[in-house]
């Protein structure tokens, strides 16, 4: 698919910006010439650098400026459920990534010379106040960081700076913006919200699948990681494990989370998931960097059937509302379980081995596995109220370099590998996960076709041609509106 080709196509940079950083690196650890016992001249043995030397290495090129003092003021959903990513008051813990937060922010108001404020707006009202604010012409605030699939819906209203051409030490080919994110928010290029590494969020909601190690032995399984690294693991190998995989524990003949089951999580957002998952995304990006509506109609109808399917007619499967499955993965009765990153540092304390891996592919055809965030995450939006665009690209680009380079590290390398997986295969899986995210113009400028899967799937309905067609004349209406709006900005 196009967007993932872009998404290969940054993937490739970042490589070739590695490679270069990891020659200069190496540059500048060759040792001087020694003499060993025969008198031969040799080289002293050097070390490899590590990812964080590599990405530590990458410039960001920002000129070096003394802001005087200047307040960067950011303002940020207030929600009991959100883990703090900003932390302008945080204070060093011991914790990895809270330190690295910490000292990210430390590093960006030392080098600038300026400030980091923080506000944080009720989440149900944040959009409401964000444009009463920006409407009333008062320079309130520099970024603000909404949810990514309500605040694109404002810019086609002209409340925010282009980031393509109104902030000019942004440079979105930097990996710091993550995989085809910019392409999924632009249109002809130009894009007014911005997904980066700043939005720590995005990799906290990635969803992946949990699988339960000691339930595999018991059942004498192939070793998941194994299939998923031979590329194997696809939808019909998980609806044959879903087969084999089920004892009614409480003897009732009902199946539910008291029994040991095979796959289990709610038939909502974890459901659409597979929709990317078996790559079927709604937008792809023509080579006029127009958005193209090019969602397989067909595919999306054989994948609500697929669900059904594995969800409603197999032993194993089980799914009935949010939270569906904690229960049973807590209990270790469940071999499966989907959901997000972030829920490994609930699984911290469980006694069983668990790993980590991917959805599954749609069939062993399909050359990758592929993922997505959750729609609760963030984006960045800058106001055309802002008085200094230089200092507000400088500080957003050194923000999501330094989370790039520090706070990404902490929490994937250090916290998820080492702190909440048990095994260094899971690193392995993690590292495909991360390569595995894509963004959809479809899903962000949401309009409900995106999400027909779980309407259906949460329903065990098969309805789904007669539901896509209903759909298709409006959703091409609502989305040719939106893009004709980003055009018209120009």
């Amino acid at each position: 698919m196009r967007n993932r080709k872009t998404a290969s196509s940054l993937a490739l940079l970042l490589l070739a910006a590695l490679a270069l950083a990891s020659c200069g690196e190496t540059a500048k650890k060759l040792p001087d010439e020694t003499k060993d016992a025969a008198g031969e001249t040799t080289a002293a043995a050097t070390e490899e650098p590590t990812e964080e030397d590599l990405r530590a290495a990458i410039p960001d090129n920002l000129p070096e400026t003394d802001m005087q003092g200047y307040q960067f003021r950011i303002w940020t959903r207030d929600r009991s459920d959100f883990v703090e990513d900003i932390g302008v008051d945080m204070e060093q813990t011991g914790e990895v990534v809270d330190d690295a937060i910490f000292n990210r922010n430390k590093v960006v108001e030392e080098r600038f010379n300026c400030e980091l404020v923080q506000r944080s707006v009720n989440s149900s009202s944040f959009n409401a106040e964000l444009t009463k604010t920006i409407t009333s012409g008062e320079d309130a605030m520099d970024v603000a960081l909404g949810q990514v699939v309500t605040v694109p819906n404002l810019c086609i209203e002209g409340y925010f700076l282009d980031w393509y051409e109104d902030l000019p030490y942004v440079n979105l080919q930097q990996p710091w913006y993550i995989g085809n994110a910019a392409e999924a928010l632009s249109v002809n290029g130009h894009a007014y919200a911005m997904i980066g590494e700043m939005n720590l969020d995005v990799l906290r909601f990635t969803y992946c699948m949990y699988w339960n190690q000691k339930i595999a032995s018991d059942f004498d399984l192939e070793n998941i990681y194994t299939v998923v690294e031979e590329g194997r693991w696809t939808y019909e190998y998980l609806r044959t494990l879903a087969t084999q995989v089920y004892r009614d524990l409480n003897g009732d003949g009902q199946k539910s989370e008291a029994d040991l089951l095979c796959l289990s999580g709610d038939p909502y957002s974890a459901v659409v998931t597979y929709q990317y998952a078996f790559n079927n995304p709604l937008f792809t990006i023509g080579k006029d960097g127009i958005p193209a509506l090019t969602f397989d109609s067909e595919k999306a109808n054989d994948i609500v059937t697929k669900l059904n399917d594995l969800y409603w007619n197999t032993a194993g499967a089980y799914t009935k509302d949010w939270g569906t499955g904690a229960e049973a993965w807590t209990n270790g009765n469940l071999l499966c379980i989907t959901n997000l990153f972030q829920n490994a540092e609930g699984y911290r304390d469980l006694e069983f081995d668990f790993g980590i891996i991917p959805y599954p592919k749609y069939d062993e055809a399909q050359t990758s596995y592929y993922t997505m965030s959750d729609g609760a995450h963030g984006v960045m939006t800058v106001p055309i109220t802002i008085s200094k665009p230089d200092y507000t690209s400088i500080i957003l680009e050194a923000m999501n370099a330094e989370t790039y380079k520090q706070v990404a590290p902490a929490y994937y390398d250090i916290a998820l590998k080492v702190k909440y997986s048990r095994d260094n295969e899971s690193s392995r899986i993690l590292d495909l996960l991360m390569e595995s995210r894509v963004f959809d113009f479809g899903y962000i400028y949401n309009n409900g076709l995106a999400f027909v899967v779980q309407e259906l799937v949460s329903k065990k309905s098969n309805n789904s041609q007669s539901r896509y067609t209903s759909m298709m004349k409006s959703s091409e209406k609502s989305f040719k509106k939106i893009i004709d709006a980003y055009l018209d900005l120009e």
